[in-house]
């Protein structure tokens, strides 16, 4: 039986940020180093989150008790895309903590391929941080599991 773990297709050294810089730090540091998402950590360099690019994108949600649905940038509401702009500009200095995801899954490095991938596809998750101890070690996409089907035997 194949056995694939966490640490053969992660990747590493793994990107990080602290929960106390801005949105547009973390948006400027995603699109130097190419990636989708961003570990945070805190001063001691343990675990405490996740912000990814699908949290800058506007995404649709319904509010039940208004009947209606909003589009949302890091939890702010716009209405509608004609002042996305303005929204944009207002959330640039949006701590990091304040639009990290708390309770993002995670493994550690050797939980098996079958795993992450109920994780990330049952989650919806597009970004799963591996972790040891506390501390990011590395990062597993859906790009990394796209890898996998383009490995030879």
């Amino acid at each position: 039986m194949l056995t694939k773990l966490a640490s053969e297709i992660m990747s590493s050294p793994v990107v990080t940020i602290t929960a106390d810089q801005p949105v547009s730090a973390t948006a400027k540091l995603m699109l130097d180093k190419n990636i989708g998402s961003v570990v945070v950590i805190d001063a001691d360099g343990l675990f405490i989150g996740l912000l990814s690019e699908s949290k800058y994108l506007p995404e649709e949600t319904v509010l039940p008790y208004l009947r209606q649905s909003v589009l949302r940038v890091l939890g702010s509401e716009l209405g509608d895309l004609e002042n996305i702009e303005e929204v944009i500009h207002s959330t640039r200095n949006t701590l990091v903590g304040d639009a990290m995801q708390r309770n993002a899954s995670t493994v550690s490095s050797d939980t098996h391929l079958a795993e992450v991938a109920k994780l990330m596809v049952g989650g919806g998750s597009h970004h799963l941080p591996v972790i040891e101890d506390g501390k990011p070690i590395g990062m597993i996409s859906r790009h990394d599991l796209l890898a996998l089907f383009a490995e030879g035997d």
